[in-house]
Order: structure tokens, then C-alpha cells, then sequence
């Protein structure tokens, strides 16, 4: 079973809670996910099957729009409504033209220091394993990008607003960032991933869901083909030759006519049945496989 798949996360549960529920639903070991969502949030959360963890890789790095709500006034050792309280601050309610102010004020590139509580490796083992045993690691700032950032309500002490932001960006440490620039802190309480990169909600099926389409024989119908979850590469069609060639690791010419475009400079190489054999890059007259999809394609060189 090859494929991707986008689940609506529930609430309570980690990204690897529902790949493994994934797992068990579909009898399939081989499954990863795209960009980890917390326990406190739900929405998108896109799965690879099969041949597509090959190209997980390409899928997580894509820009992610939510919709999230922060509570003013009050501070988490997790940033958010799950974590303990560390202080609750006495504060004058901040006008809406200063909240507005402040929330736009994080648009563009800035720098944010991953929470110590996060999947993020040191030496090895995950910072929230040492967080929980009394050891909060101090991540370096890194710059990510909100493209975006909107606020769709404000009734003190809550904020709701949505982001469309880069790969990489903690939104509960956005919240505790605004917070803190307002001067009274502030921590994530509910969060919903609405799109990560061609993926949306609407799109999204529950794990009740796709149980109930194994059962019923749809398995096939749960899964967008891997050509599609790359559309946003340029596509070429190779003969079988070059399909060959392609899927024992060389590099082709670029076939003729090809005027490029996507992402870029990968490419999705497609055999003459429409299926996707690599992901490769174009670059000096040449197509240069990155991933192989396809093995088991003669060579007729």
C-alpha cells in the first residue's frame, strides 16, 4: 500500500499516537507523518504509506496555515494549556489597536527559540524527555517565517488569530512571544492545523473513518496517488529506457521539449504508464534522480 494520506488529528492524541493507530488500521508498518502536531491540537495531519515515507521529506518542508487561540495573562512551563502554571500576572486589559499592533508586529522573519518542551533531539534524546525529568534545554533562536498573521477575535484575556507560517515555527511559543511583548505573558489554548501545503481540512478523514473504508474495501480511495501529493513539481514523461536508467540511479538528458517550472529545480519523472518513478533534479541539460519510487524497471540501455 503506497500513498498519502491526510488525517484530521484529534485532540489528545500525539502525531505518533495516530500513526500508529494508522498502522494498525491499515496493517501497514511503513508510515510517517509530515510535521508533528502537539496533543492539544487537531487538523491536518498528512501520513506517507508504503513508498511515500521516501518522500517526506519534500511534503514537510511546506509552508502551514492555523488557527489559534492564546489566553493572555497567564504563563506555561509547555507554552500551552497542557503544561504547568508558572505565573499569572496582574494586568491592565491591552486595547485592540495594541493587540492588533503587537500581533502584526511578529510578521515577517524572526528569530523564535524552540520551547524545551519539543520533539527537538539534544545528544541524542528528545528535549521534552529531559524538560520532564527537571532539565529544561535552552535551544538556540532560529529564524522562521510568518508569511501571514490575522486576528479574527480579541475578548480578554483570549486572542484568536490565524498564521500562515514556514516550516518550523512553534505557534505556542508565537503566543508566548506575543504575550510577553504585551507584558503580561500569554500561553496557546487551542490550536487547529487548517492546511499544510496543498493538504487542507476539508480534505481530512477521522481514523473512524478510514477504518470504516478498509472495512468496506476503499482502501485504495483513501489514498492520493504519490505523483499527486507532488503536483506542485513540474512533471516529464520518460520512455521505458529512460524510466530504466532513472530507477537504477542515472542521470538522463532532459528530454525535449521541457520548460521547466515547479519547484525549483525538482522534477517528478513519470514511465509512459503514468506512474512516478523518481523525484529528480534538473539542473545544466541533465535530470538527476534524488528518490527512487519505482525499482524493478528493465534498463535497456
Amino acid at each position: 500500500m503506497n500513498g498519502v494520506l491526510v488525517i484530521q488529528k484529534p485532540q489528545g492524541l500525539t502525531s505518533h499516537d495516530v500513526v500508529n493507530q494508522a498502522r494498525r488500521i491499515l496493517q501497514e508498518k511503513r508510515i510517517g507523518h509530515t510535521g508533528t502536531l502537539d496533543p492539544l491540537a487537531t487538523g491536518v495531519l498528512v501520513l506517507c504509506i508504503g513508498k511515500a515515507t521516501k518522500i517526506v521529506r519534500y511534503l514537510e518542508s511546506d509552508d502551514k496555515d492555523y488557527t489559534a487561540e492564546l489566553r493572555l495573562g497567564m504563563t506555561t512551563d509547555t507554552q500551552d494549556a497542557d503544561g504547568r502554571v508558572l505565573e499569572t500576572r496582574e494586568h491592565e486589559a491591552p486595547s485592540f489597536d495594541r493587540v492588533l499592533e503587537v500581533v502584526q508586529s511578529f510578521q515577517g522573519v524572526i528569530l523564535q527559540r524552540p520551547p524545551a518542551y519539543s520533539a527537538l533531539k539534544v545528544s541524542g534524546t528528545p528535549s521534552h524527555r529531559l524538560a520532564r525529568k527537571g532539565s529544561l534545554p535552552l535551544h538556540a533562536e532560529r529564524p522562521v517565517t510568518i508569511h501571514q498573521i490575522i486576528v479574527l477575535e480579541y475578548a480578554y484575556p483570549f486572542i484568536r488569530f490565524s498564521v500562515r507560517c514556514s516550516k518550523g515555527t512553534y505557534i505556542r511559543t508565537l503566543c508566548a512571544d506575543m504575550g510577553e511583548r504585551l507584558g503580561m505573558g500569554a500561553h496557546l489554548t487551542a490550536l487547529v492545523r487548517t492546511r499544510s501545503g496543498r493538504f487542507r481540512l476539508e480534505e481530512a478523514i477521522s481514523l473512524d473513518r478510514l477504518a470504516e473504508m478498509i472495512l468496506g474495501g476503499q482502501a485504495e480511495a483513501a489514498l492520493l496517488p504519490l505523483s499527486d501529493a507532488l503536483g506542485g513539481f513540474a512533471a516529464v514523461s520518460v520512455d521505458e529506457a529512460d524510466a530504466g536508467r532513472i530507477a537504477h540511479g542515472m542521470a538522463i538528458a532532459v528530454p525535449r521539449p521541457f520548460s521547466g517550472g515547479g519547484r525549483a529545480s525538482r522534477v517528478r519523472i513519470l514511465g509512459q504508464d503514468g506512474r512516478l518513478v523518481a523525484v529528480a533534479t534538473a539542473a545544466e541539460g541533465m535530470l538527476r534522480p534524488e528518490v527512487v519510487l519505482l525499482e524493478n524497471i528493465r534498463n535497456s540501455a
